[in-house]
């Protein structure tokens, strides 16, 4: 057996990736929030308390609020979700899809009774729809880090697609 083939490693090496995409996802979204944040306050104050005497509208001031909490959303889920650690939740699959985010990526999803995670298709192969699984996932930006088919719990049918 090679080392590339042990199921420890290969997760450990996928949670990893993961961490480094949540990382990455903070380097970027980070600094246009902190720009935005300082002029929000900056041009909210000059609007505000000095009658707009540096250039200060109220447009502006909405825009940058707008920027602001757009790339805040994106900069403190994933610094939040780097700093913590990831939450495991047992459940039906109830619904499995994929989307095109652009001409290359394809994003595949999953819904966990009524949490939405976001994976691959490398994590979620073989998972489809009424499959019971153990999901590791970060809770603030919903992504996966690893799902496991398990057993259906005792005095479950399954196979019904309207609950849940």
């Amino acid at each position: 057996m090679n080392w590339q083939d042990d199921p420890v490693l290969a997760r450990e090496r996928y949670h990893a990736g993961v961490r480094g995409r949540l990382l990455r996802s903070t380097l970027t979204w980070g600094p246009p929030f902190v720009l935005c944040l300082g002029a929000l306050l900056f041009f909210g104050f000059d609007r505000a308390v000095q009658g707009g005497d540096h250039g200060g509208t109220w447009f502006l001031v909405i825009v940058l609020a707008i920027l602001t909490t757009l790339f805040g959303f994106q900069a403190i889920g994933s610094f939040r979700d780097y700093v913590g650690e990831p939450v495991v939740a047992r459940g039906r699959v109830t619904r499995r899809w994929a989307r095109s985010d652009s001409f290359v990526l394809k994003t595949h999803y999953i819904r966990l009774e009524k949490q939405i995670l976001r994976g691959d298709q490398i994590i979620l192969d073989g998972i489809k729809e009424d499959d019971y699984v153990e999901a590791t996932y970060y809770p603030k930006s919903a992504v996966l880090v690893w799902v496991e088919k398990t057993d259906a719990p005792k005095g479950d049918a399954g196979g019904d697609a309207s609950t849940g």
